[in-house]
């Protein structure tokens, strides 16, 4: 049976009710960038937490996945974890794929809560110096020449 996407609704764990507030209040301006952020995060430390309380009203999918590259992220999130089936990808799938995103997700506020208790330091700052320390890993952005934006490029 497929479901619709109309129907498929993002949940929001619980127990980090106070985390997901007080990001919201550092600068994140929806839930959905929260949750969002939160799964990069869990995937990023391998942090899979399932949870069976969620807090308030559920996400409708099409909300979440306003800005484009969300729904490229739970789909990411889902073919990097099943990697060995590619029908993860189809549309009676969809749910299984947003309960992946959830489980990420709420691994990436357990990782931030903890972050917060060790540093003791507000959530806005642990996030500041997780995207600084991210970006220090890869090297940061770096200029790029000409060349390397047109390589590969013909005109032909």
């Amino acid at each position: 049976m497929t479901t619709a996407t109309a129907d498929v609704r993002i949940r929001r764990p619980r127990h980090h009710e106070q985390l997901t507030l007080e990001l919201q209040e550092a600068g994140f301006p929806y839930f959905r960038d929260i949750l969002t952020f939160a799964a990069a995060v869990g995937f990023r430390f391998s942090r899979r937490t399932g949870f069976t309380e969620a807090a308030g009203d559920p996400i409708r999918y099409e909300t979440l996945t306003v800005p484009p590259f969300s729904e490229t992220l739970i789909n990411a999130i889902a073919v990097n974890v099943i990697s060995d089936d590619p029908e993860i990808m189809d549309a009676g799938r969809i749910e299984e794929r947003v309960k992946i995103f959830e489980e990420y997700a709420n691994g990436g506020l357990e990782y931030i809560q903890e972050q917060v208790n060790v540093r003791h330091q507000p959530a806005a700052l642990v996030v500041v110096d997780m995207v600084s320390e991210a970006l220090s890993d890869s090297g940061g952005a770096r200029a790029a020449s000409v060349d390397e934006l047109l390589g590969g490029a013909s005109w032909a």
